[in-house]
């Protein structure tokens, strides 16, 4: 589903989004809420990145951060698009958790995130016109 943004804070801290090229298998970070607390950084690893055309399942992730697997088992109920940042840039968002371990799951690049946004925004300039 969309959204309308309506205003942004000022407060609000600036990412730049890597490319597809640019995502490694690797140490990142997922930011997210648990316990009704503020979103903090949690380690996790890039282990797999499939370049095809499947739209949501771009990246194999596995929480590594032993107080996220402590408190919450790994990826949880509400964690889908949780963003995912590598080198200091936003490399995609949480989709979807493996049933039969749940340190682990699914992601996409913040790129094709970006891709759907822009189209979706054309066509509803075009619906306008």
């Amino acid at each position: 589903s969309y959204g309308t943004l309506d205003s942004v804070s000022e407060n609000i801290n600036l990412m730049k989004v890597a490319l597809k090229q640019e995502i490694e298998v690797g140490k990142a970070q997922v930011l997210c809420s648990i316990d009704n607390n503020s979103p903090q950084y949690y380690d996790c690893e890039i282990i797999k990145i499939k370049h095809n055309n499947d739209l949501t399942q771009n990246m194999v992730i596995e929480i590594t951060d032993k107080e996220l697997l402590e408190k919450a088992g790994g990826i949880v109920q509400g964690m889908s698009g949780s963003p995912i940042i590598q080198n200091v840039k936003l490399v995609g968002a949480v989709t979807h958790v493996f049933v039969n371990d749940t340190s682990k799951g699914y992601a996409i690049f913040a790129e094709n995130m970006l891709e759907t946004a822009q189209g979706k925004a054309q066509t509803e300039l075009k619906e306008a016109s």
